[in-house]
């Protein structure tokens, strides 16, 4: 890890350091990478809770920035607010998650967690229901080029909604999605649904603190594959460990039950290495997978580029590590057959093919593996 770096996450997790020596120009670099990796909002709370003065240019610097975030998130939960109320008054029941969740019940400050977008946890069942909602407070939706709208609605579990001047919103019934763990996961979401914990003060219920620590973990893990804005996920499982009353023998439990305790275990395990466990609480020892595939994973993400920019969501490299990540060996081999030889569910909607002949499906079918082996991407 460069000294930047390891500045940076030594003055997010409170750990000492002598900031008389630190120069404009460190303070400048420390504030970038805090600015690019989406935490430097805590960084300013950090700094201010230690009573740590940069110089100047650099305090006025970052201040900007948390007014900043402090303004635009006063916009986005407006517009959740609305959302939520027309909901509501349709009878549509719905969870928030992650930054929405985070940055009210984990941070107690909308300003210090950075959002790209809005997560909304809505049943199946009223998930029609739930887009006219949306429909009718002016968003529209839109597939990617990679997962039609049929696709999403049948296996991905998600529908992203846009709005001009309003944040996305991803409506989703499905909570742990994708193919990784269509296939290799046993979650239960009727049952997480079912403990919800009961409404907070503006009426919401939302998820039990373990549920939230896997989902935060196997995110993170799973669907980014530990790239993209994993200092700022680390940070917010370092409020919440600190915030939350969680029964880590329950994350556990849950866990292994739910075949993601690998998963769960890379997260937790990083978060120790950058922010350390003084209390011993993380159950870092009863999640490990077998000291083969703990090497193989710890490979994947060295601790230098969490913070630097780590990028391995693309391509075969990806692959290989989500197959690590799986806890069962037959499960792996599944998940190896489907990316090769899909079923024919997915094959079909990922290809619009739900009304075509046999042999059209037949030919799809022979040319899908040839695609993956051409463009190298699973």
């Amino acid at each position: 890890m460069n000294q930047d770096a390891e500045r940076l996450i030594a003055l997010l997790s409170g750990r000492g350091i002598d900031v008389q020596k630190l120069g404009d120009l460190d303070w400048e670099r420390i504030i970038g990478l805090a600015q690019k990796t989406g935490v430097a909002s805590v960084l300013f709370a950090s700094l201010k809770a230690k009573d740590v003065t940069p110089p100047p240019p650099a305090a006025e610097r970052i201040r900007k920035i948390y007014l900043t975030s402090a303004a635009r998130n006063t916009r986005i939960f407006h517009e959740v607010g609305k959302i939520l109320r027309a909901l509501q008054a349709a009878d549509i029941p719905v969870i928030p998650l992650k930054g929405i969740w985070l940055a009210e019940s984990v941070y107690g400050n909308i300003a210090l967690r950075s959002m790209g977008d809005v997560d909304l946890w809505v049943s199946r069942s009223r998930l029609d229901a739930a887009r006219q909602v949306m429909h009718s407070l002016g968003y529209s939706s839109r597939s990617k080029t990679n997962r039609p709208q049929a696709l999403q609605d049948a296996l991905v579990g998600e529908t992203q909604m846009f709005k001009t001047n309003a944040p996305m919103v991803e409506l989703h019934w499905n909570v742990f999605p994708g193919e990784w763990l269509r296939h290799t996961a046993r979650i239960d979401e009727q049952v997480i649904w079912q403990r919800t914990l009961p409404p907070n003060r503006e009426n919401m219920p939302r998820l039990s603190a373990e549920d939230a620590i896997i989902h935060i973990c196997v995110h993170l893990a799973v669907n980014h594959q530990m790239s993209d804005a994993a200092l700022r996920t680390l940070v917010d499982l370092d409020y919440a460990r600190q915030r939350l009353q969680i029964d880590w023998s329950v994350v556990v439990r849950r866990a292994r039950a739910w075949r993601v305790s690998s998963a769960t275990w890379l997260v937790l395990q990083t978060l120790a290495d950058l922010f350390g466990d003084p209390e011993k609480q993380l159950p870092l020892s009863d999640l490990a997978p077998a000291s083969l595939r703990r090497l193989i994973l710890r490979r994947f993400v060295p601790l230098r580029l969490i913070a630097e920019g780590l990028r391995i969501s693309i391509g075969l490299k990806r692959f290989i590590f989500l197959l690590a990540l799986v806890d069962d060996p037959v499960d792996a081999i599944r998940l190896l057959r489907q990316a090769f030889f899909p079923d024919r569910i997915w094959l079909t909607l990922r290809y619009g093919l739900q009304d075509a002949p046999a042999w059209r499906i037949y030919l799809q079918r022979l040319w899908h593996p040839l695609r993956v082996a051409l463009q190298r991407e699973i």
